[in-house]
């Protein structure tokens, strides 16, 4: 049910027929990017290359991706959704929320390292498509938002948690998302930076960090020693020693 209610609540209306048109030779041009990609390399492919490839005109290819990392973020945003639909048995296969997480942090991280050379260039276009409060001013990429997918998921995912009553309600669920998003980014920044480092591993660590945080001391030892001091600081504005 769990997985049900997830692609349930990702289903949006279907596009109308035009939408539909564009959406078909995005489809095109960014396959025929990436088996370019694969053949010679994501770096010695141009914009020009791509449109003969495709067989449309160029500028048809920047209406649609005025970028060539737009075109990988696109092919990518089509295999992480055919990935979650694959993964959406085995995913309910899992009763809990942590159980979840951590297989889909596992195959998250499969993904990444089948694409490890891909990622600097995802990336770094991820990073200049997010937004912070501005409309986007590209309009052929105005509409894609490619920095909320995995948002998406994850807030699905935690609100699923919550309803549970596995995970706390203080915080939304976006907001919880948004939060484990950047420690995930920061993961894949520092795996890349470091080749010997395992991406699993640091997934999973990030994990136990949004679910346990950093402190060592033990919850109750914890509350102890706040009411201690706030007990000590309330004297000492007092005049009592």
């Amino acid at each position: 049910m769990v997985a049900v209610w997830y692609f349930a609540r990702m289903t949006i209306q279907p596009p109308k027929r035009r939408q539909r048109k564009r959406e078909r030779t995005a489809s095109h041009l960014s396959a025929t990017a990436f088996k370019l990609f694969e053949a010679h390399g994501y770096d010695a492919v141009s914009m020009e290359q791509i449109a003969d490839e495709a067989d449309v005109a160029k500028a048809t290819l920047y209406n649609h991706f005025p970028v060539k990392e737009a075109l990988l973020a696109h092919r990518f945003r089509e295999d992480i959704a055919a990935g979650m639909t694959e993964l959406a048995t085995a995913l309910a296969a899992h009763k809990s929320f942590d159980q979840r997480m951590r297989y889909l942090l596992r195959e998250s991280a499969a993904w990444h390292s089948e694409r490890r050379a891909y990622m600097p260039h995802y990336l770094r276009f991820l990073t200049s498509q997010a937004s912070y409060g501005e409309t986007p001013t590209n309009h052929a990429l105005r509409d894609q938002r490619f920095d909320t997918d995995t948002r998406q998921i994850l807030t699905l995912m935690i609100q699923a948690g919550q309803m549970a009553g596995e995970i706390d309600t203080r915080q939304t669920a976006e907001q919880i998302a948004w939060s484990f998003e950047y420690l995930l980014f920061g993961a894949v920044s520092a795996w890349l930076c470091d080749p010997n480092t395992d991406l699993t591993t640091r997934f999973l660590a990030a994990f136990d960090l949004l679910m346990h945080g950093i402190s060592s001391a033990h919850p109750a030892k914890t509350t102890a020693n706040t009411k201690a001091q706030t007990t000590t600081a309330r004297s000492r504005s007092s005049g009592v020693k």
